[in-house]
């Protein structure tokens, strides 16, 4: 499924010239599987050579799909456009088919919807900085990834302890490590991971063991490339993070390399609030 997914190297949707998400879709099929309980599916009719994939990614505006007061309200034709940027030149993929469909709720009137944008960050060195995240909509969490994540001899990753901070004071997360923000990842994902994983069966060769070679494990690289600070964990907003009227929210991420970094502010807007800043 990642391949697949990965073909598909930027999508946006814009409002008016604004960007109400935007990301490469592997990103974006992770941010919806943890914030929207709403992970793609695959399907393979058969496991042999050039046969036909199937994925269906939902880009959801909302936490809960079919919500009738949290969805992108219905705007004038032209307003709304999907935009795609594409990249079939994949050695294991021999072309690509892309099919659209729209979920329309008929004769509702919502209140907010949901904003997540991707934003790219360069540490220029290794240590402590500074990240600063969106102020005027409440926020709802963060998705973060980057160029390094930890292998098996190494703890080492992009996002490798952080603090978040509200005019310099500490809020939520107090030096949290990469593994913890990967297990709030998984954590909250409401169905289970394996639609965004491949997985194997353990066996070791030993008849003895036979009882338990069947076992199914995930193979977990992928998602372990992403973390989530939640700020919402009980989908009503409770906890969610007032940003309007403050000077800074921020993360603060101390690591032992220096590279880049992505994150994606998950923001609810309230209808008829620009998105822009």
């Amino acid at each position: 499924i990642r391949t697949l997914l990965a073909m598909v190297t930027d999508l946006a949707v814009v409002f008016r010239g604004q960007d109400i998400i935007r990301g490469p879709l592997a990103d974006l099929a992770v941010l919806n599987a943890r914030v929207c309980g709403a992970p793609p599916f695959g399907m393979l009719r058969q496991f042999d050579n050039d046969q036909v994939w199937s994925v269906t990614v939902p880009i959801c505006f909302t936490r809960t799909p079919f919500a009738t007061n949290e969805a992108f309200p219905a705007v004038r034709r032209g307003d709304l456009r999907l935009e795609m940027t594409v990249d079939i030149d994949v050695t294991s993929v021999d072309g690509l088919v892309l099919q659209i469909e729209t979920v329309e709720l008929l004769d509702i009137n919502p209140e907010r919807h949901l904003k997540y944008v991707r934003n790219t960050v360069e540490f220029a060195t290794t240590g402590e900085e500074r990240v600063p995240l969106p102020i005027g909509n409440p926020l709802l969490g963060v998705l973060l990834s980057g160029d390094t994540s930890p292998i098996t001899t190494t703890t080492t990753s992009t996002w490798e302890q952080i603090r978040t901070k509200i005019d310099n004071v500490e809020f939520g997360y107090a030096r949290v490590n990469w593994d913890s923000l990967v297990g709030e990842l998984l954590r909250g994902m409401r169905k289970p991971p394996l639609r965004l994983e491949d997985h194997g069966h353990r066996y070791d060769g030993s008849e003895a063991a036979f009882a338990t070679s069947l076992e199914a494990i995930a193979k977990t690289q992928y998602l372990e490339e992403y973390g989530y600070l939640d700020f919402d964990p009980l989908g009503d907003g409770s906890y969610m993070v007032t940003t309007q009227g403050r000077n800074d929210v921020e993360i603060q991420r101390d690591s032992g390399t220096a590279d880049t970094g992505y994150f994606y502010p998950v923001e609810l807007l309230s209808v008829g609030r620009s998105p822009a800043r």
